[in-house]
Formats: structure tokens, sequence, C-alpha cells
């Protein structure tokens, strides 16, 4: 912009000196059109700045990961000249699930019209993003004002984690007179109390099918919870690399695995003891037991963030320890673990309980912790491939 102010003054000292130096009516009228041309392009620039209006749609999303989704740019001309060129400055979504910043577009409109731009994608990672307009400026004709649109709306993007279903493979839980490693799953069984409207993430197999033709519509069997035991699911997500991408990307893997075991829990007609951390210091404990827990967890998790490393699954299993009955699995989903830190768990646990399952992304297990869950009865360690986490859970559940 200053090359364009810079040239006006070296025309406006041109049309000065032709004015001065001819004294004639042209050079005058010359003079005075090159004076008075910036103050009319500003006051068409301001009012074509307040008339113009941008907008984004949707304000607000809720999609899962890598899952392609739109936002809109949508320009408003109100003013009876065409708009002058927007340049809209923002963060946005790509194709390859990366998050471009200060993304530049042009965006312009006819009279009384509007104009509009697509942007289409993904993101890569769970969490909340904040995508949108940044900066929307108008320049005049001139090129020597400029007019900066007050509001510049953002949309609001919640990023779930992948949905994995483990239905083929075995109940994670058992009566006390069933072996851990039984396939008869209690929702299998006739016994329900109730009958409702299929909602989203209900399995096929609990589907009441006389029902269902009677109304025209999907209806569900609403099993009895808690007469078979429960698990316990401690999510213990910490950062374990300077690397921000290898951080949210293991990360994701663990709320992934926790949230997929809790689904087939709550399958097997059974409640699901999930115990996480949503920030340094405080731990929380939700106990899910239906499809709509399994659904507000999935929120949860979501924005679970990823932690300073410390005593992790340690700290978290005292909390949880009121909660278990000496007979229930407990499964432990980590960025990772020390031998010592699993010592630490089986003393405030105790080891003739249930079994203990250790689930690290680590790229191996340390010899020393699988080593330490040998000498523990019902314990084992497992390591889920951040790339192909179903892969990873089904191999050990079968």
């Amino acid at each position: 912009m200053a090359k364009y102010r810079l040239l006006y003054a070296v025309i406006w000292v041109g049309s000065a000196a032709f004015a001065l130096a001819y004294e004639s009516k042209l050079t005058f009228v010359l003079f005075v059109s090159v004076a008075v041309l910036p103050i009319v392009s500003l006051i068409l620039l301001v009012l074509t700045g307040l008339l113009m209006k941008v907008e984004l749609v949707p304000t607000e999303a809720y999609v899962g990961k890598m899952q392609h989704f739109s936002v809109t740019i949508k320009l408003t001309n109100r003013f009876i000249i065409p708009a002058a060129p927007v340049l809209i400055t923002g963060v946005f979504h790509e194709e390859d699930g990366t998050i471009a910043q200060d993304r530049h577009i042009v965006l312009s409109a006819a009279p009384f019209s509007k104009s509009e731009f697509e942007f289409g994608g993904c993101i890569r990672y769970r969490g909340e993003y904040s995508l949108g307009v940044e900066r929307a400026v108008i320049y005049d004709l001139l090129r020597i004002f400029r007019f900066r649109l007050v509001r510049t709306p953002m949309c609001s993007v919640t990023v779930t984690p992948r949905r994995i279903m483990l239905d083929e493979t075995n109940a994670l839980c058992a009566d006390d007179y069933e072996s851990s490693l039984t396939n008869i799953s209690f929702m299998d069984s006739s016994s329900f109390v109730s009958v409702r409207k299929y909602a989203d993430g209900d399995l096929m197999k609990h589907v009441h099918w006389k029902l269902t033709a009677k109304h025209d519509e999907l209806m569900v069997k609403e099993m009895e919870q808690n007469l078979g035991s429960s698990a316990v699911i401690v999510t213990d997500i910490h950062a374990v690399s300077e690397d921000e991408d290898e951080n949210m990307r293991v990360a994701d893997a663990c709320a992934e695995a926790a949230l997929a075991i809790t689904r087939k829990i709550i399958s097997d007609g059974r409640s699901a003891v999930n115990v996480y951390r949503t920030n340094d210091k405080k731990t929380d404990i939700l106990a899910a037991e239906k499809p709509a827990d399994y659904e507000q967890l999935v929120s949860i998790f979501a924005v679970l963030p990823i932690t300073e490393a410390g005593k992790g699954a340690e700290s978290m299993i005292s909390k949880a320890a009121e909660r278990l009955t000496g007979t229930e699995p407990v499964f432990i989903i980590t960025t990772g673990i020390s031998a010592k830190a699993f010592s630490g768990i089986i003393e405030r646990i105790g080891s003739g309980g249930g079994e203990i399952r250790v689930y690290t992304t680590e790229p191996e297990p340390s010899p020393m912790l699988t080593a330490a869950a040998e000498t523990v009865r019902g314990a084992s360690v497992h390591r889920i491939d951040p790339d192909d986490v179903a892969v990873s859970l089904r191999n050990t559940l079968r």
C-alpha cells in the first residue's frame, strides 16, 4: 500500500505543478479532481465496509477424525456499487488433514448480492479447533486506504476419536462362575427390561424384530446392567516426545483403544468404569453402562489433554481403587509405563484379583515391564500400533 500512496503523492505534486505553471481552467480542474478523488474513494470505502457482511457456515461442527466436512465463507454486499475485493485471511483445514494457517483468499460481490467460497477437507487428530476468518480487509479504488471489517466469524470444530468395534472378539468381563475367556455375552440372552427406539451406536443384534415390524422403525432391547462383573479402564495420556505430531498420534491411539474396549464391555451387558485425567492434577471417573454413556465418553475423550509425564496411571489407580472389588479386569491404556510404575499399581490393587492388561503405544515395551508383568497372575502387556489400533486390539482379545 505504501507504493500506491507514494504514486498518488507524485501525481498530486505533478497536478499542482501543472496548475501553477499554466493557470488554466483545465489544469485547475485536473488538480481539484486529483485532490478530491481520495476523499470520494475513502467515503465509498467506509460505506462499503459498513454494508459488507462476512459469515461462516457452520458456526460449529462435531465431526470424526479424518471425516470430510466443509466450511463456507459467505460475503454479502448490501451497497449499491460492486464491492471492492475483500482480502480474507484465516485458518482452514486441508484435504490431507492438516491445518493451514494464514490462508488467503480474495472475494467480491455485485450490488445487493452474495458470493461464497467453500473449504473442504478433514482434520488428522482429535481435539477442539477454531477455523474461520481471522482478518477481512477492503482496499479503496486507489489502494491508499483500507477498511478492516470488525466482525470476523470463526467456526468451533470438535474432532472425535475414531469409533472402533470389537464385536467379534471374546467377552472382556465374566461372571464369577464363568471363565474370563467366555464367548457368552450377557447381552446375547433374552433378558431385557424395556424397549426403545434405535440410537446411533446400538448393535443390530439387540434389535427387537417383532416390535420393529409392528412400529415400522428399528426398536432395540434395553438390557439390564451390572448383573455381571464390571471393568476398570485407566487411560493415561502423557507426552512422550518433543514432536507434537507424535504426541498427538499416540494420544489418539490411547483414546480410541479405551473407547473401543468400553463399547465392547457395554455391548456385553456390563459396565466400564473409566478413569482419566482432565488436566495435570485432576482425575475424573465415569461409569459407562449404556450407549448414551459411551457417547458422553466420546465427547470427553475428544478433548482429553496430553498431560506432562509423571506418575500417570499409578496415581490415577489410587482414585479408582475404591471402585474395585478385586474380581473385575483392569485395563491400563497408556502412552508409556515403566516397570516401577507397574509395580506401584500392583501394590495398590493387589495381585490376586481379576486380569490386569496393560496396553502401551511404545514401539517396544521394556523387558523390565514385561518381566514384572510375568510375575503377577493374570497380568499381561500388549502393544497398540498407533497406525492400526483396531487390529492391535483384536489380536489380543481373541
